[in-house]
Parts: C-alpha cells; sequence; structure tokens
C-alpha cells in the first residue's frame, strides 16, 4: 500500500507489469532497480485490475485534496527519492 501510494500519489508514475522505474529516468540505477523489485513483487501479490483500482482511488483522493496518511518524505526515505 504504501509503495502505490509513494508511486501513485506522491510522483504520479501508475505500476504497470512491464514498465521499468529506469525509463522514467527520475530516480538513480540503483534505486530504480530496486523499484522494480518492489513493483515486480506486488503484481505478484495482487492481480493488475486490483491495483488500477487502488490508484483509481489514490487519484480521486488526490482531487478531493482528501490528505495522505503518509508523507512524501517518509516515503521517499522509504523507497527513493528523485535525482535532480
Amino acid at each position: 500500500m504504501k509503495f502505490l501510494v509513494w508511486s501513485y500519489y506522491y510522483h504520479d508514475l501508475l505500476p504497470e507489469q512491464h514498465m521499468s522505474y529506469k525509463t522514467c529516468g527520475r530516480f538513480s540505477e540503483e534505486d530504480a532497480l530496486r523499484l522494480d523489485e518492489l513493483k515486480d513483487m506486488l503484481f505478484k501479490c495482487f492481480e493488475a485490475q486490483s491495483v488500477l483500482n487502488a490508484c483509481q482511488q489514490f487519484r480521486l483522493a488526490k482531487l478531493r485534496q482528501e490528505p495522505c496518511p503518509f508523507t512524501q518524505q517518509d516515503l521517499d526515505r522509504m523507497f527513493a527519492t528523485e535525482v535532480e
């Protein structure tokens, strides 16, 4: 759940089975590899439609400006920070 919030709610990156975080060019090579491993694990545990449905709910929450229970700073420390 936190990974989806981090990826989609805060970074507008919809996790897709055959997408690599390397392609967006926003993370270091090392972080992108680890993010791909997390994404692959996500799709091993949940069907693609379930991931899409969850992201749709996050999108609606963002549009409604509902507060997120996790701060971006905490999730960036947990997963990855964009390179500049």
